[in-house]
């Protein structure tokens, strides 16, 4: 592994001393944008945005927990046979819109998850306060249904054609390890030569996969009344000890060009205040982009969790709640950033004058559907769906104008990406 980063460092010092410069290559062009059919989809989402803002207060306005996606489901599916494209609904609950192309060209698929992490008993009514749209999901994930949606009718009635098939899939249980993506991938094998996740603020370009690995950590034991407790096994000193231990184990300092965290988050034990609990269990959240430090942090953590079982003669089990594979390392990661899609996604959000980060335009990391097709090796970007902030609690928001630009860079990428018919 050293070796390895000593000689990416390496090739970085040199091409830096050699004043070089990488491009990379792209498929998008303003040309592109200046195409009667297009120009005529881009205005289609000027004159009709204020019914973009009201079909996204409307899904919002919808629950949709993770696993309870099935209304939101409903409504997309009607929205996508009313454009005449090819639907399909799968067994989890994933609905599929296939707009064909004229044949010749690459089939590119935009991803947008439906479910929230809010209860369905969550307040999720829309106000409207200082120029901004709240309510629980605004922002995550609705505005992406509503931008697609929107872009599937722009590209209809505007006669968009394009060489290759355009896919637009509304998942499901995203928000619980990019269940319903995995479940897509697997069930239509090489179906998509591009993914487009439309997930996160608008902005920079991720092309990367953050691998998310979240657990509960199980200790058991007989149990005791407090009054015969004295020396018996104990599952929650198990776990306190346990959770003591995996703080010591070392990061990546901040300063490392990859790093990785860790958190315990939920905690649950006992059932009474006068008895040693019989099963006490806690959540460890592991994060990373390193597929080998992923395995390394993780076993080590299992493995305090073993050695504090073993201290207090109880039981150890662990359970996995999701398990989302890492990309890789930048290092890892050269191939991917070299493929056209990344650099097509700036050029596009640079066009539209979203402003980028400088050195962040296209960053390899990412925690969206899009990680489900970059461990299978298909080139795969996620871009912005809005601006907002405060996604995943009661005070989420979400800035309306924005949708509009970030539902014109889905225009321009499908035409750009799956080609334009001449």
């Amino acid at each position: 592994m050293r070796s390895r980063v000593a000689v990416a460092l390496l090739m970085l010092l040199v091409a830096a001393a050699a004043g070089a410069q990488t491009t990379y290559p792209s498929k998008f062009t303003p040309q592109i944008a200046e195409t009667r059919e297009v120009k005529a989809a881009l205005a289609f989402l000027d004159e009709k945005f204020t019914d973009q803002v009201a079909e996204w207060i409307r899904i919002t306005e919808i629950p949709a927990q993770s696993t309870f996606e099935q209304k939101r489901g409903e409504y997309v599916k009607a929205e996508f046979q009313k454009l005449g494209l090819e639907v399909s609904v799968d067994e989890v609950g994933n609905v599929m819109g296939r707009r064909r192309g004229a044949g010749g060209g690459p089939t590119v698929v935009f991803a947008a998850h439906m479910d929230t992490v809010h209860p369905m008993a969550t307040d999720v009514r829309v106000t409207r306060k200082d120029g901004r749209l709240h309510a629980p999901g605004i922002f995550d994930n609705s505005a992406s249904v509503a931008n697609m949606l929107q872009a599937a009718r722009a590209l209809d009635a505007a006669g968009v054609k394009t060489k290759g098939d355009v896919i637009f899939v509304a998942t499901v249980q995203e928000e619980l390890g990019l269940r319903g993506m995995n479940h897509w991938l697997d069930k239509n094998p090489g179906a998509a030569d591009m993914v487009v996740a439309l997930d996160g603020g608008l902005g920079s370009v991720n092309y990367g996969a953050l691998g998310i690995y979240w657990s509960w950590m199980t200790f058991h034991g007989e149990g005791s009344h407090t009054v015969t407790s004295r020396g018996k096994p104990h599952p929650g000193r198990a776990a306190a000890q346990c959770i003591m231990d995996i703080y010591t184990i070392p990061l990546p300092g901040p300063d490392e060009a990859v790093t990785a965290v860790y958190n315990v988050g939920m905690m649950e034990g006992g059932k009474v205040v006068n008895a040693i609990p019989q099963d006490v269990r806690f959540t460890v959240d592991l994060r990373t982009v390193d597929p080998e430090l992923l395995a390394k942090l993780d076993a080590a953590i299992v493995g305090k969790c073993e050695a504090a079982a073993k201290t207090e003669k109880v039981e150890f089990a662990r359970e996995w709640i999701q398990k989302s594979e890492a990309g890789g390392r930048p290092e890892h990661l050269q191939d991917r950033r070299a493929h056209p899609i990344v650099q097509t996604g700036i050029d596009v959000l640079t066009y539209l004058g979203v402003k980028l980060p400088p050195g962040r335009e296209a960053v390899p990391t990412g925690s969206t559907d899009a990680n489900a097709a970059v461990v299978r090796r298909i080139p795969a970007i996620s871009v912005g769906r809005a601006n907002g902030g405060n996604q995943h609690t009661l005070s989420e928001w979400a800035e309306p104008e924005s949708a509009k630009t970030a539902t014109k860079q889905i225009i321009l990428l499908a035409a750009s990406l799956a080609e334009l018919a001449r």
